[in-house]
């Protein structure tokens, strides 16, 4: 049986792992496409809507929504690293 050095498992728990992972790797990635679309829209909306209509309560959900997304993001890098990667630059 081979262990793998850097997190104790063995070679056939890391190929069963693999499936899940790409699974859930699959998922986020769709899960942030709909987000993305959800955010243009809900944008565009309030751009469109007189200024007393988007509130402190939304202004209080956008910043911990905000939050959240740094963390998706500290997330993101910690699985490139761990995969060997970086992630690409944001084009602008």
């Amino acid at each position: 049986m081979a262990i793998d050095d850097d997190d104790g498992t063995t070679a056939n728990e890391s190929l069963s792992l693999k499936p899940a992972l790409v699974a859930e790797l699959t998922s986020a990635k769709l899960y942030t496409r709909a987000i993305h679309k959800d955010l243009t829209a809900i944008s565009t909306a309030i751009g469109k809507s007189p200024a007393n209509k988007s509130g402190s309560a939304m202004k209080k959900s956008a910043e911990h929504l905000r939050d959240q997304l740094q963390d998706a993001n500290c997330t993101v890098d910690e699985l490139s690293d761990q995969a060997g990667i970086r992630p690409l630059p944001v084009k602008k």
